[in-house]
């Protein structure tokens, strides 16, 4: 069993591990280029829900890189 750090302390600093998994990550203007499709498309139904939290995470991925 292992365990593996989120977060790095280095003299005083602490640092996020970028990509735990290595994952494929987007930039700033990906993440906007998504935000703009979903604005401009009209959804429906169920879909809505989905769109929701797709566009909440979104924002969050957004507001992080730009930190």
């Amino acid at each position: 069993m292992g365990f593996k750090a989120g977060q790095i302390l280095i003299q005083d600093e602490i640092k996020k591990e970028a990509n735990p998994k290595g994952l494929p990550s987007l930039s700033s203007e990906e993440i906007m280029f998504l935000l703009k499709i979903i604005h401009d498309h009209k959804f429906e139904g169920k879909e809505v829900e989905i769109l929701f939290n797709v566009t909440l995470k979104l924002q969050q991925l957004y507001l992080n890189s730009t930190k």
